[in-house]
């Protein structure tokens, strides 16, 4: 082999090294810019729209406690993997354990919500066991109704405040502390698969309601709070929405999670609408919003190279992944003023 065949081959294989290495570098440098603006379990999660979208496991965790993450595939959204919360500890049905999980939530559209999880019962053969957690909002009111109405005048409230309130009465079965028990019943064995998991949030033992609200009379930071009852209670995501936003909208499985708002940051440094990619990781289909308008998207491998590009028009956008190889991959784009770039893993 000549020399000159060497310092040719030698030089190429520097200049594709250090390219690749600029790469990861920018890469690294968006990443630290954008995660000024990324949700880290302190940050308030901002609703918009009337819709607030959380996955439980974004929380903060309280460290030594028995709040687990698990995962596994989701039946009702193919490719999906669903990550979720639960308690493998002891079960505390008298009281909330006071290892607490708290989500700031920032509401910028006043009005009465409704919330709902989704979670699934993970444990044993009763749809009544291993089926519910404590729930509290602190919120300007804070009840369950029978009906799907607000206005309801069947309405429930937790103690103390029902105690003293002559128009509410106190859930049948636990509540303490201004928490609600709040309980699924669908059956872990009984059920088909893809009928498990549901958004289904109760209260009161024996004569569901099947309807908890939180009223926000201002816009502002409030909190959800989540605490411990049974054991193996699978809790995936949380939806807040407002009265006149319907259920069918709110719990669409292809609904990105909201992102979160940090008043440190103004509006000119860093959009708190940031491009969101979801399910993430996943098996296919990736839901992808907020985009810049009119974009060329790019997906690299973890090496650098190219597998992918796509010329996107409008802020939202589906992208079929199942072809590429299970791994790390990067999303990018070549809008030089809304630039971004996005780690997604494919399973």
């Amino acid at each position: 082999m000549s020399n000159s065949f060497i310092f040719v081959e030698t030089h190429l294989y520097i200049k594709m090294k250090n390219k690749f290495l600029f790469f990861l570098l920018s890469i690294v440098s968006l990443q630290l810019f954008a995660q000024t603006a990324n949700c880290n379990g302190t940050l308030p999660f901002e609703e918009k729209d009337g819709i607030l979208t959380i996955e439980m496991e974004s929380g903060i965790l309280p460290a030594g406690s028995d709040w687990k993450i698990g995962s596994e595939e989701d039946p009702n959204l193919e490719g999906a993997t669903i990550n979720y919360i639960f308690w493998d500890g002891t079960e505390f049905f008298s009281r909330p354990t006071g290892v607490t999980i708290t989500y700031n939530i920032k509401i910028n559209n006043p009005g009465t919500y409704r919330l709902a999880w989704r979670g699934r019962i993970g444990k044993g053969d009763s749809g009544g066991e291993h089926n519910d957690a404590w729930l509290k909002i602190e919120a300007d009111d804070f009840f369950a109704t029978k009906t799907s109405s607000p206005t309801s005048t069947q309405v429930l409230e937790p103690k103390p405040s029902c105690e003293s309130n002559p128009d509410r009465a106190c859930p049948a079965g636990s509540t303490r502390d201004g928490f609600f028990k709040a309980f699924m019943n669908r059956h872990p064995v009984n059920l088909p698969v893809e009928s498990r998991w549901g958004f289904v949030t109760n209260t009161n033992d024996h004569d569901s309601f099947r309807f908890i609200w939180a009223t926000f009379n201002t816009p502002g930071n409030y909190k959800i709070m989540v605490d411990a009852r049974s054991n193996s209670f699978f809790m995936d995501k949380m939806v807040l929405r407002r009265s006149d936003v319907s259920d069918s909208v709110a719990h669409n499985l292809n609904n990105a999670p909201s992102a979160c708002f940090d008043a440190s940051l103004s509006t000119t440094d860093v959009d708190i609408n940031e491009v969101a990619i979801y399910p993430n990781p996943t098996k296919g289909n990736i839901q992808l919003t907020n985009l810049p308008l009119n974009t060329k998207l790019t997906i690299r491998n973890i090496l650098g190279a190219k597998v992918r590009e796509i010329s996107v028009k409008s802020e939202s956008e589906s992208i079929d992944i199942s072809d590429l190889n299970e791994g790390v991959y990067f999303l990018s784009n070549n809008d030089q003023n809304n630039r971004f770039v996005k780690k997604i893993i494919k399973i």
